[in-house]
C-alpha cells in the first residue's frame, strides 16, 4: 500500500515536471520573440538602408567592446583598480 502511494506521487511529480518544462519552453519562445521585436524596432529606428546597416554593423564589430559598468557606476576595470588601492 505504501509502495503504491509512493509510485502515484512519483507519477504526479513526473507529470508536473513535464508541465513545467513545457511552460518553460513557451516562456523562452515568448522571450526570444520579444527580444527579436526589440531588435527589429531598434534597427528600424535607425532608418538605414540595408547597405548602410551592413556598413554600420561591420564598423561596430571592428570596435573593441566597452568595459561593462557595475552597479556602482564604475567599469569593471575601474572597480578593480579601486579595490587594489584599498
Amino acid at each position: 500500500m505504501k509502495l503504491d502511494k509512493i509510485e502515484r506521487e512519483m507519477q504526479k511529480t513526473r507529470e508536473k515536471i513535464t508541465e513545467y518544462q513545457n511552460r518553460l519552453k513557451e516562456l523562452e519562445a515568448q522571450k526570444t520573440e520579444c527580444e527579436n521585436l526589440q531588435i527589429v524596432q531598434l534597427v528600424r529606428s535607425l532608418r538605414l538602408s540595408p547597405q548602410e546597416l551592413k556598413t554600420f554593423l561591420q564598423g561596430a564589430a571592428e570596435q573593441p567592446a566597452p568595459a561593462p559598468v557595475t552597479a556602482t557606476g564604475y567599469t569593471t576595470t575601474e572597480q578593480e583598480d579601486n579595490e587594489d588601492e584599498e
